[in-house]
């Protein structure tokens, strides 16, 4: 019996727990109205509170319209709180270059998550099923997957969405509303052939039945489980792996390329997943196709670019900075040209940098007692040109290293020195005429050094 079946999975997987509120995934097809009929069966027995969501997608006006009507009147049967939520499916998916079935996805997972917070509940329960699960393996092999992919839908994900009918046919959930009369309606989209996954399901499966192996559907479904298990196993070490090497801090995680490299490429990939989990506060939406951020990363991590700066949706930045991979939300914002003129005697601050720039003159015993500051600079005043400026890196900057012979263009000081791309725009030059005098923080220019010749010092300080 389909009751006992379903209790079997809840209870291996552990699904529900006593006094559990749940946001029900309803549609109005078998699958769903099944599972709301033994979702309410179970109520005293969990002491369960149940929320009734349905999601309008806008393609099917008409049927959406009906479906709606149907999930209402039940949830009113039944005394359920029923939440409805309209949206244009067409629209996000222009918006996000995504297709229909990933944005229709996309759209009801955020709406579900949306109600957990409303109404303070643990869990959303959704109606897959073992046939589901057989398409979604099959679908994802055909378009390229690994373990990750090929373990298929999850029973219960990060505690939050559980899938009590996950391993039960299609076919016998709609014997099952026969038998009780649950009324339920077919979508027609369903019986097309325009989806990969309707044809996998129509002609397929069928296929791979009549001709190869009359079992397939059940070995497939077999299959997911045992690669669920390896990849249970697989995950273990990468969680380990996460918690080695990542940082956390805020919106910013970090890690240390060379402890990332240490580690296998299959971990690797499941670290940045985790990463990726955390920095988004995802759950659902990464085991439903939220893979294409964490391919981009991983694929550049592995170009061997010293350093890079990326911009992610959602306000998420990554950066490369040699050694140093920082994932942060919302913390960089591309940085403007700037040029100050400076006072002298006196002190000026540089709004783009915040930072205060002090010049005054200094004598010759100040020189032999100041210590060494990569703040602080001191220069031959005659070899100076005023007003003397404040300005950030121009495209073509070329500079005359303190003890280096000849002089050298600013970008390639600035890759000796390993100062990211995007750094080096914040880093202010001190400007003498059209000479750069001092790269604040790293280093002066030869021809502006103190000698045995120097009669007057400038000294300069940025706070």
């Amino acid at each position: 019996m389909l009751f006992n079946q379903v209790k079997r999975t809840v209870d291996r997987y552990h699904l529900l727990e006593k006094g559990d509120r749940l946001i029900v995934g309803v549609s109005a097809g078998v699958d769903s109205m099944v599972l709301l009929h033994l979702l309410n069966t179970y109520r005293e027995a969990f002491d369960l509170s149940l929320i009734v969501a349905h999601v309008n997608h806008g393609l099917r006006p008409e049927e959406s319209e009906k479906e709606a009507e149907l999930v209402q009147k039940e949830s009113e049967r039944l005394g359920l709180p029923f939440e409805y939520g309209r949206f244009n499916v067409k629209e996000f998916q222009k918006l996000g270059g995504l297709s229909p079935q990933d944005a229709a996805r996309r759209i009801r997972f955020h709406f579900f998550h949306d109600l957990l917070k409303k109404h303070y509940a643990q869990k959303i329960a959704l109606g897959h099923n073992a046939d589901d699960q057989v398409e979604t393996v099959l679908l994802r092999l055909i378009r390229g997957s690994g373990l990750q992919g090929l373990k298929g839908i999850l029973p219960i994900r990060e505690g939050k969405v559980i899938r009590p009918l996950l391993e039960v046919w299609r076919g016998e959930i709609e014997s099952f509303a026969i038998e009780k009369k649950i009324s339920f309606l077919l979508d027609s989209s369903n019986l097309k052939h325009d989806y990969l996954r309707n044809r996998i399901r129509l002609a397929l499966i069928p296929l791979m039945e009549r001709e190869y192996q009359p079992n397939f559907r059940e070995i497939i479904l077999r299959t997911s489980s045992i690669l669920r298990e390896e990849n249970d196993y697989v995950e273990r070490g990468a969680e380990e792996a996460y918690q080695k090497i990542v940082r956390e801090e805020r919106d910013t995680l970090s890690f240390k390329f060379s402890e990332y490299q240490s580690l296998h490429q299959a971990i690797q990939w499941r670290v940045l997943k985790k990463i990726f989990e955390r920095i988004y506060d995802w759950g659902m939406d990464m085991e439903e196709g939220g893979w294409s951020d964490v391919h981009k990363i991983y694929q550049k991590l592995h170009q061997s670019s010293p350093s890079f700066l990326l911009e992610l949706p959602r306000g998420v930045w990554v950066e490369k900075r040699y050694d140093i991979v920082l994932l942060e939300k919302g913390g960089i914002k591309p940085f403007p040209p700037f040029e100050v003129e400076l006072i002298f005697p006196g002190r000026t601050f540089i709004e783009e940098i915040k930072k205060e720039v002090v010049i005054e003159e200094a004598n010759l015993n100040q020189f032999k007692d100041c210590k060494e500051s990569p703040h602080l600079s001191l220069m031959d005043y005659e070899s100076l040109q005023f007003p003397l400026k404040i300005r950030n890196f121009r495209p073509g900057d070329r500079f005359h290293p303190l003890g280096v012979k000849g002089t050298q263009k600013l970008k390639e000081f600035f890759i000796d020195h390993k100062v990211p791309r995007f750094e080096r725009l914040k880093i202010p030059l001190l400007i003498s005429g059209e000479m750069i005098a001092w790269i604040v923080g790293y280093r002066i220019d030869e021809r502006v050094k103190v000698t045995e010749k120097t009669k007057k010092i400038l000294k300069v300080t940025v706070v």
